[in-house]
């Protein structure tokens, strides 16, 4: 699977640089916005598996766009010349994976790019481990075999780890419903998987009933 990489610069110059050090690494496909606005059109209309972003674009306050990505999937990378150890908590506290101060070494912003991606691929938690691009499973080193249903159920409570989902929520988007039409369907399932990636699926670490309101992954 071919990474997307979104650079947030205004500086034509830096986004120039930026752009010819992650091309030489092929990386991935990369796109150019270059301030906010552009950015957000991006975003809404496209899944980005990184985005490189300066904080000081013109006119406009960039940590505003980085808390966009607060609990989102996609990994995001401050580069900019707010170096102050308040700024980099703040990029932290956001959502950040990492901040990178200018001016910078275009070739080691590479290399920080490429391990961002590659574990990106992969969802890790306790014993479990999820490559996204082969969708194979493994618990404690041993491969497990999932339905693509049993997959497809993971899947979302990956993307809403440590958020409580309710059981309408899980069939609108697992099973395609807008209604729960068998709550019984639903609780196999998760009685399923729970028996598959849990250590002891009588007490799971995982996935947990939240009595009243549905489920939620524990990341």
């Amino acid at each position: 699977m071919t990474a997307k990489i979104l650079i947030v610069e205004d500086d034509f110059d830096i986004q120039t640089l930026i752009k010819i050090s992650l091309s030489n690494k092929q990386l991935g496909k990369i796109y150019l916005a270059n301030d906010k606005l552009e950015a957000e059109q991006l975003l809404k209309n496209d899944h980005f598996d990184i985005v490189l972003l300066d904080l000081n674009l013109k006119s406009e306050n960039g940590y505003e766009l980085v808390k966009y990505f607060k609990n989102k999937d996609t990994k995001l990378i401050v580069v900019t010349a707010k170096d102050t150890d308040l700024d980099v908590y703040k990029g932290f506290e956001n959502g950040a994976v990492d901040y990178v101060k200018k001016p910078f070494d275009p070739i080691e912003l590479a290399y920080r790019v490429g391990v961002h991606i590659q574990s990106s691929h992969t969802h890790n938690n306790k014993n479990l481990k999820v490559n996204l691009d082969t969708t194979d499973v493994v618990i404690d080193n041993e491969k497990v075999n999932l339905t693509s249903r049993e997959y497809d159920l993971l899947m979302y409570f990956i993307k809403n780890t440590n958020k409580v989902v309710t059981k309408s929520q899980i069939y609108e988007h697992v099973w395609g419903y807008s209604i729960s039409v068998d709550d019984n369907t639903l609780m196999v399932h998760i009685r399923t998987l729970r028996k598959k990636i849990e250590n002891d699926a009588n007490n799971p670490q995982l996935i947990q009933t939240v009595r009243g309101k549905g489920y939620i992954y524990r990341g």
